[in-house]
């Protein structure tokens, strides 16, 4: 049957768009389509895929838990394999932060954090940034800045607030009496993966303190070995009160996390998810980990996103006229270009190869953390082939 697409236009939701082409299975860095293509997947889902596709740790642990026990709600008993998560995200969370609320996604894993700060706090207004995403929940989408998006779902939930990104006195000049929390992303991923500076994060964490206010990092895209560190937070040096993650946390499998200073904590019946925390996510968000660690796979991270970019740079300059910038850290990487990216997106999906946009002027890289010097060479090559034909 390869009417696949057709049957999911008839039957789904009508919210998504995407490529014309279905894709039926992946290994490692590459997925195929219903036709056998192949592609070099450097979108890895919005960087969910971070071990590549069909990783065999997490393919162990799936079917290994699964014969044993997949639902255990956490509202009602406790369970060996998420007690054992739990106590390793804690391990290699940073220094204060070990407590944990998981759930099963990025804007679930921001709620969550919205709704602990709320709550903690007894204050209700929350600054977030100009160019910021936060997911697509009404409470999420209030700390989003896109107005498009927000819009058809007005009224949005009220005392959410936008403030410059990267700039501390503008912050500064505000009444922060009944601020509860600033929501930033460290690294913006959506907004054009741009990074904020030590310094101004460094700046941000001090004006928190001085103002009971607690200081929220959503690490969804960002999070959990992007950089090359567990947590973006600690690339930068700097300690936030709440982190919110998820996408690379489970490997393609859906699970996400509020993790948070052990001064929080969540009163009983205060908040909760059917499905975080299951024993089959747990099996496997612990397979992740394992896997990272026991393979050098953070200084893979490291390593590969400076040569991606080195090589990123040389494009850079051969083509001054079509592009702009390089920006990322670790391996979440933007290429700027002085006009709209999509035709260079859509020449690379003609060669084989799938990124990403984050805004009109930006082609974003989310590769696997496991990808090799020479997938990044092929990328590299098509690059300049798509950037020929366009000159």
């Amino acid at each position: 049957m390869n009417n696949w697409l057709e049957i999911e236009e008839k039957h789904s939701s009508g919210a998504y768009g995407g490529w014309p082409m279905t894709i039926v299975r992946g290994n490692g860095s590459y997925l195929w389509d219903s036709d056998d293509n192949k592609y070099l997947d450097l979108s890895t889902g919005i960087g969910v895929a971070s071990l590549g596709h069909s990783n065999i740790n997490i393919k162990n642990a799936l079917t290994e838990q699964s014969g044993k026990l997949i639902s255990a709600s956490h509202g009602y008993y406790g369970n060996d394999v998420r007690a054992l998560y739990l106590k390793r995200l804690a391990e290699i969370s940073p220094k204060n932060l070990n407590r944990i609320f998981l759930c099963n996604s990025g804007t679930e894993a921001v709620e969550g954090a919205i709704k602990l700060a709320r709550s903690v706090s007894k204050k209700s207004k929350i600054l977030s940034c100009v160019r910021g995403y936060h997911g697509r929940t009404l409470g999420a989408l209030s700390a989003t800045w896109k107005e498009a998006m927000k819009a058809p779902f007005n009224p949005i939930v009220p005392n959410f607030e936008h403030v410059p990104f990267g700039k501390i006195d503008p912050i500064k000049n505000k009444d922060l009496d009944n601020v509860a929390a600033i929501l930033i992303e460290p690294i913006q991923g959506e907004g054009g993966v741009y990074s904020a500076s030590k310094s101004y994060l460094k700046e941000l964490k001090n004006l928190c303190l001085e103002n009971d206010i607690l200081l929220i990092f959503d690490e969804v895209q960002c999070g959990f070995g992007r950089t090359g560190e567990w947590f973006a937070s600690q690339y930068f040096d700097v300690e936030p009160d709440i982190i919110s993650i998820a996408k690379a946390q489970g490997g393609g499998v859906p699970i996400g996390a509020v993790i948070f200073n052990d001064n929080l904590k969540f009163e009983k019946k205060m908040h909760g998810s059917t499905y975080g925390g299951n024993p089959l996510a747990c099996a496997v968000g612990l397979s992740v980990i394992e896997f990272i660690m026991d393979n050098g796979v953070l200084n893979n991270v490291k390593k590969m996103g400076e040569y991606f970019k080195t090589e990123l740079h040389n494009i850079l300059n051969d083509y001054p006229n079509i592009l702009k910038d390089v920006r990322g850290v670790g391996l979440m990487i933007a290429l700027q270009f002085r006009g709209p990216a999509g035709p260079a997106l859509m020449g690379l999906l003609d060669k084989g190869v799938l990124a990403l946009t984050a805004g009109k002027p930006n082609l974003r890289f989310l590769p696997p953390y496991i990808i090799k010097k020479d997938e990044i060479d092929f990328a590299i090559t098509s690059l300049k082939e798509v950037l020929s034909e366009v000159s």
